[in-house]
């Protein structure tokens, strides 16, 4: 059965703002982005603080104008790494904004393009890679719960449009994600071999005929992967 999931290389955020339709305008804005994750959602930044003595979060996303602690105070009172995007109906704080660990600085009101551009800068900024190189697991979400996969189970991935289907043993799941963006979160024995298609090369059966056999399917190598995909298996013949 074929089922409808959304691939997370998950980033957690908070959201702080005094103002309650603010809050609900951008909370709509991150449940309509499958990478974050919402943790919390706060009407001052006292509240927030409690919060965060005890959890850790990518992004806050936080308002500047805000009775008795500001957006600003707020990131000075944190650790220095905390990242931010700074929101405000006040243009001329954006210079003093960058003093602090700042993604983005956002003008009200916020659309949700404007919005969408900020997140995308947050994935390089917050999700540096480890020492041990690519995770062995991501996340799918799945009626509002949060899946684990493990990466090396993926035998191969086709592209279908604005969704990708992975296929595993026994299992396939059709995700919303384009196939260069999974290709930034997978180890380097998964291998682009189409415009279509990214195979897991240790689940590679055999190659004949410009065709890769990955546990019966048959999958194309196309001329402007070959070179590169012959070149790694090349270095593991005897």
């Amino acid at each position: 059965m074929l089922t409808l999931l959304y691939l997370y290389p998950m980033i957690r955020c908070i959201l702080i703002d005094d103002e309650p339709n603010a809050v609900k305008i951008l909370e709509g804005y991150i449940n309509k982005i499958p990478s974050m994750l919402l943790c919390g959602r706060f009407y001052d930044a006292f509240e927030a603080v409690e919060y965060l003595k005890n959890e850790q979060v990518d992004i806050i996303i936080t308002d500047i104008n805000m009775p008795l602690i500001s957006g600003f105070q707020l990131a000075a009172f944190l650790p220095e790494s905390q990242k931010f995007i700074f929101i405000t109906a006040h243009a001329e704080y954006a210079l003093n904004s960058f003093r602090y660990h700042v993604i983005d600085y956002l003008l009200k009101p916020v659309e949700f393009g404007r919005f969408q551009k900020a997140i995308e800068k947050i994935s390089p900024a917050v999700k540096e890679p480890s020492a041990a190189g690519a995770p062995d697991n991501i996340f799918v979400r799945s009626s509002g719960q949060l899946v684990r996969i493990a990466i090396a189970d993926i035998l191969y991935i086709k592209g279908e449009k604005e969704y990708i289907r992975l296929q595993l043993t026994g299992s396939k799941l059709l995700i919303y994600k384009r196939m260069k963006a999974m290709e930034l979160v997978l180890p380097g024995y998964f291998k682009r071999v189409h415009i279509s298609f990214i195979v897991n090369t240790n689940h590679i059966q055999k190659v004949a005929n410009n065709m890769i056999i990955v546990a019966g399917a048959e999958i194309p190598i196309s001329d402007s992967y070959r070179n590169a995909f012959f070149d790694f298996i090349g270095g593991q013949l005897i």
